[in-house]
């Protein structure tokens, strides 16, 4: 992790007896009085990540497994203020994470050279498509933004030269799609998928990605 005023921790505790967790859903401008980041949690696990230099502002995944959550989701994505005795949640949702290693990167994904979040997600066709979600890290505005739809895209990587985002499908034939980011932080598709029947030549998909933005500039 290139942000040198951020913090990443995991806590793990031995799992207990199952037991279905009972937590209302926070919503936007909560300021109950609850605690809810750093608890003692032997039914799941905990990653804590810092994004701004104020590292009163949390980011959190708690990582259980739906028998603890609800069917289909595995893992509580928590983004709020850590105020010691209590928390502030500003966002809150459930959402379904296949495993509990490994599944948080860090890296720009829009050219604004501040690390976001790149949440796994799961994978496809026998393991060679994989599937996450993206927090966009707003730092001037001390916000975390999910990219809507981001989930969808197949082996997303980042082209800062382009500043667009690559998809690359396995399937029958291989495909590259290009997609980007709109200001309501949702993803879109610009131009058609093509196959990649170059080998992943750099300088073939260099000219792919450039004629698909040319025909489709606004």
């Amino acid at each position: 992790m290139n942000n040198k005023h951020s913090d990443k921790e995991v806590k793990t505790f031995q799992k207990q007896q199952k037991k279905q967790i009972k937590i209302e859903n926070p919503v936007a401008g909560n300021t109950s009085d609850s605690k809810v980041f750093y608890q003692c949690d032997p039914n799941c696990i905990w990653e804590y990540y810092h994004p701004f230099a104020d590292t009163s502002y949390v980011f959190a995944v708690q990582n259980c497994g739906e028998e603890y959550l609800e069917k289909g989701k595995t893992a509580r994505i928590y983004f709020g203020i850590d105020r010691g005795q209590t928390d502030r949640i500003i966002y809150c949702e459930n959402v379904f994470i296949k495993t509990q290693k490994d599944f948080i990167e860090y890296k720009d994904f829009n050219g604004d050279d501040v690390n976001d979040i790149v949440i796994f997600s799961e994978t496809g066709a026998r393991g060679s498509n994989s599937y996450y979600f993206l927090y966009l890290v707003d730092s001037k505005n001390y916000k975390v933004n999910r990219v809507l739809d981001f989930e969808n895209i197949v082996n997303p990587e980042y082209s800062r030269k382009y500043n667009v985002i690559l998809g690359y499908g396995y399937s029958g034939t291989n495909n590259y799609s290009v997609y980007k980011i709109s200001r309501a932080n949702k993803v879109y598709q610009i131009g058609a998928s093509f196959e990649d029947d170059f080998d992943g030549d750099e300088e073939v998909l260099d000219g792919k990605i450039k004629e698909i933005l040319d025909k489709n500039r606004k």
